[in-house]
């Protein structure tokens, strides 16, 4: 039998750095929103969960959280995408879905 160590303090840690990476990304202005309380809308946690997922090897959901909470925030970020990207945004959120998904058993085994 394989004995599995699980660190009980692995779920605070992945909060703990996820809040950091995403209060990082607001003091600093990372996405050109303006103001720190800018930073605090819905959208930001769907960007916050996408960390957090990331930080779990869950890649479909990072995916799919990025590029809706990105979606949303668009609009009022200084910098905009190009017609042509943002044409071919959502056709590049499935493409990059389903390699997560293909990818997703090296992950869990690495779990």
């Amino acid at each position: 039998m394989k004995e599995r160590h699980h660190n009980p303090f692995a779920g605070i840690a992945r909060f703990l750095i996820s809040l950091g990476l995403v209060m990082i990304a607001a003091k600093t202005d990372l996405l050109s929103l303006g103001d720190i309380s800018d930073y605090y809308r819905w959208e930001m946690l769907l960007i916050f969960f996408g960390v957090w997922s990331l930080l779990s090897l869950e890649l479909v959901s990072v995916v799919v959280l990025f590029a809706l909470g990105f979606w949303f925030l668009m609009p009022d970020m200084t910098v905009q995408l190009s017609p042509l990207y943002r044409q071919i945004f959502w056709p590049a959120v499935l493409v990059l879905a389903g390699v997560a998904f293909m990818i997703r058993p090296i992950t869990k085994r690495k779990k």
